[in-house]
């Protein structure tokens, strides 16, 4: 200390006071005489520590002004808060014993204004108490938010380290601190993304004990969530989900089974929603295969989730895309047992949803399919099957009607074909009659199948590829079948392989009668 630059200090100091300084002397004597006599007061050295500990920011600034180091520390015991906060004097004493400095009085008495004065003359904001703890964490254990902030405000590192190795973030969880001081530390700079010693992140330690507020704060400052996202859906964890979409929490990428495959799998349609509405999905999402090898759509289509599927297409996603190959046996294995679909996923290959839906008879799903664009003329590239095919083998009327484009439930016309009286009829959706002729359907060995049955498509000048190129005009298919109406030779009893044989000139009449899509009735 600057000796000459004190003594005018120290005038000043008895002027002002004599009360309040140490090493003052007073003459309990007095001198003869009426009035009394007062020896000459000798004065000490005033310290910093004495001012911040007294409280007394007008000797602080005199003795800042007088060039007094702010760092300038005291060798006594340490303040009974620092003990009670450190957990006793056993706990003060784990590490090597330092200074304790003007700075360190004034926080952790949470003298602020002085605090500030000090940091502004020079005084260190980063220096360890003897405890081993920086101001910074002193603070911290006080709960002082002030305090805090202008430690940081004065260049305080949130992540130094104090006793035990400790960060600042650290510090915070053991003590549950506030959302408040976690915001200041990173502000401060702390790492939200820092990794404690059993290996979790602090947000994932926050984030298990379901503390969403302090987790927030972190979140909002630049820390990752890691699989948090995948797990909240995995769980059915619609809370923590929508906690961390709502602070703008991502999917992982290169993820081998993105977060939405894993909704869809777990058939949470509400989780679904949430992540399409969230907005940190993006359209190469939608497409992205989970670990079935399948993306999120066909992995609804093939679970027969008609709400999951809708929740995907309003989304975006692409009814076109063909199943990817080779199927996993995990795929396969959610595959309804019945139906064609399941061979075709192993042996053949540009199979689309339209044509799942078609081979399991959902015409809903067939319905929001083909309402957000799925064609119904693709093949399959090995046995060339179109979706109606999967429809007519199961004899699926109204799926047939449907790929068609009639609508099932409001049917124009349909026809009605007797074989016993070697008949058909052409009805409206009234059942009034509108065409009537005679047929000749099949012979013995031949017989015509009866039942409900779809033209399927109609060709003017159809050639027969079954029997030798023979010419069937007018020829209306059957259910994707080798059967249907054609103009031929008609004896009055059945005479065909099958098909059913319509008179010259009422072939021509019923061709112009009917459309695709209608339904025609086989009776015995």
């Amino acid at each position: 200390m600057r000796q000459a630059a004190l003594i005018p200090v120290s005038c000043a100091l008895v002027l002002f006071t004599t009360a309040f300084l140490p090493g003052i002397g007073r003459d309990d004597g007095t001198s003869a005489g009426t009035s009394s006599s007062r020896k000459a007061i000798p004065v000490g050295s005033p310290t910093l520590l004495e001012a911040v500990r007294g409280g007394r920011e007008e000797i602080l600034s005199l003795l800042l002004q007088a060039g007094v180091d702010p760092g300038a520390g005291g060798e006594d015991d340490s303040d009974p808060l620092l003990l009670s906060l450190h957990g006793g004097r056993g706990h003060l004493h784990a590490r090597e014993r330092g200074v304790e400095s003007a700075v360190h009085v004034a926080v952790l008495k949470g003298q602020v204004d002085i605090l500030s004065k000090l940091l502004a003359a020079g005084g260190s904001p980063t220096e360890r108490h003897r405890s081993g703890w920086n101001p910074l964490q002193l603070a911290l254990q006080r709960g002082d938010l002030r305090t805090m902030k202008t430690l940081l405000e004065h260049g305080a590192d949130s992540r130094a380290k104090g006793a035990g190795n400790r960060t600042s973030l650290d510090l915070a969880l053991a003590l549950e601190s506030s959302p408040a001081a976690l915001e200041l530390l990173c502000q401060g700079g702390a790492d939200p993304n820092q990794v404690g010693s059993d290996g979790r992140t602090v947000i994932n330690v926050l984030l298990g004990s379901r503390d969403l507020e302090r987790a927030g704060v972190l979140l909002r400052h630049g820390g990752k969530a890691g699989a948090a996202l995948y797990n909240a859906v995995v769980e059915g964890d619609r809370e923590l989900l929508r906690f961390l979409l709502a602070q703008g929490v991502k999917p992982e990428r290169g993820s081998r089974d993105p977060v939405l495959v894993a909704a869809i799998r777990e058939g949470r349609a509400g989780l679904v929603e949430d992540l399409l509405q969230s907005g940190v999905l993006q359209v190469r999402d939608l497409a992205g295969r989970g670990r079935e090898g399948q993306s999120a759509l066909h992995l609804a289509v093939a679970m027969n989730r008609l709400d999951l599927c809708r929740l995907l297409l309003e989304a975006g996603a692409d009814p076109n895309a063909s199943f990817a190959r080779p199927a996993t046996a995990g795929f396969l294995a959610r595959v309804r047992p019945v139906g064609y679909l399941k061979t075709h996923l192993k042996y053949d290959s540009r199979v689309t949803p339209l044509m799942a839906a078609a081979d399991c008879g959902n015409l809903e799903l067939a319905k929001i399919l083909m309402e957000h664009g799925a064609r119904r003329f693709i093949w399959t590239s090995r046995k060339s099957y179109y979706p109606i095919g999967f429809a007519a083998r199961r004899n699926d009327v109204k799926m047939m009607q449907l790929l068609l484009g009639v609508d099932p439930e409001n049917e124009e016309r349909w026809l009605k074909v007797d074989l016993s009286e070697q008949k058909a009829w052409v009805y409206d959706k009234d059942n009034k009659e509108l065409f009537s002729t005679r047929v000749s359907t099949g012979r013995k060995g031949y017989r015509t199948e009866v039942g409900e049955f779809v033209i399927t498509n109609k060709n003017r000048h159809h050639v027969s590829n079954i029997y030798k190129g023979i010419r069937m005009p007018y020829f209306q298919r059957l259910s994707c079948s080798a059967v249907g109406f054609h103009e031929g030779y008609c004896p009055d009893y059945p005479a065909s392989h099958g098909c059913l044989r319509v008179p010259s000139g009422n072939a021509s009449e019923l061709w112009k009668i009917t459309k695709p899509g209608d339904r025609v009735v086989i009776v015995p």
